[in-house]
C-alpha cells in the first residue's frame, strides 16, 4: 500500500514545519519530493518504499536536480507569451 506511512508526520527544513509523508510522497505533483530519502532514512526503509512504489524513470526525474531559476523563469515567459499569442 502506497499509503501505509501517511499518518507519521515529521519537520520538513525545506517548509519550516511538521508534515505529514503523504505531503513527502506527492507534495503537489506525481512524484515524490527529491529530499525524501534525507528526512525518512531513519524512520523506515524509504530506498525500498521508493522501489516498490515507482519506476526507475520516476526515480530519476525526481531526484534530478532542479532547473535553475532562470530557466524555470524563461519556461514561465515563453508560456505566457504562447497563452497571450492564442487569444
Amino acid at each position: 500500500m502506497i499509503d501505509q506511512h501517511d499518518e507519521h508526520t515529521i519537520y520538513c527544513r525545506t517548509l519550516g514545519h511538521e508534515i505529514p509523508f503523504s505531503y513527502c510522497r506527492k507534495p503537489g505533483q506525481d512524484l515524490f519530493c527529491r529530499k525524501i530519502r534525507d528526512c525518512w532514512l531513519n524512520r523506515f526503509d524509504i530506498t525500498s518504499f521508493i522501489n516498490e512504489h515507482f519506476s526507475k524513470e520516476q526515480i530519476e526525474q525526481a531526484l534530478s536536480p532542479p532547473k535553475q531559476k532562470i530557466t524555470s523563469l524563461m519556461e514561465l515567459v515563453a508560456q505566457a507569451q504562447r497563452r497571450t499569442a492564442g487569444n
